[in-house]
């Protein structure tokens, strides 16, 4: 899988990585985990599934919390922001969205919003998940993800 490219990838490079996962449930870490000398690349992640775990783990404040939908392009930059600096990692991932079949207060279809930070640059993702299964949208997500780092990094 492209995730084993990031890796060595990261690995090359001498970077580290940190996540802050929500609809991926840490999928994202465990693709990185599986490979034997992740502890060079893997800082730390978090899964904060509920917005109060947004807010006690990630910083994530109750303002931006009202201010935006948690299934956002603002929120997703803040948490991958949030994990970078709080792990002291290279570059951190934030992602959060719908997987379905039930939605997010504020949304109204399956999406993604996937945030990374780099000490160079924060980029934002959206992939539309509509007509995916719960497993097919997270795979999906996991995998556009790896896709987009292995071009970054």
């Amino acid at each position: 899988m492209i995730s084993k490219k990031v890796f060595h990838q990261l690995v090359k490079k001498g970077l580290t990585i940190s996540f802050a996962e929500s609809m991926t449930g840490g999928l994202m870490t465990y693709e990185l985990i599986k490979n034997p000398g992740a502890s060079k690349v893997i800082k730390g992640s978090i899964i904060a599934y509920s917005d109060e775990q947004k807010v006690n783990l990630l910083g994530i404040s109750q303002d931006e919390i009202k201010k935006y939908p948690i299934v956002s392009k603002e929120i997703a930059i803040r948490m991958a922001n949030q994990i970078k600096h709080k792990i002291g990692a290279s570059i951190g991932i934030g992602i959060t969205g719908n997987a379905g079949p039930a939605l997010q207060q504020g949304t109204d279809k399956q999406e993604v919003w996937i945030g990374i930070s780099t000490d160079h640059q924060d980029v934002c993702y959206h992939l539309d998940l509509s007509g995916l299964s719960r497993i097919q949208a997270i795979n999906k997500a996991v995998r556009f993800t790896y896709e987009k780092l292995a071009v970054l990094i």
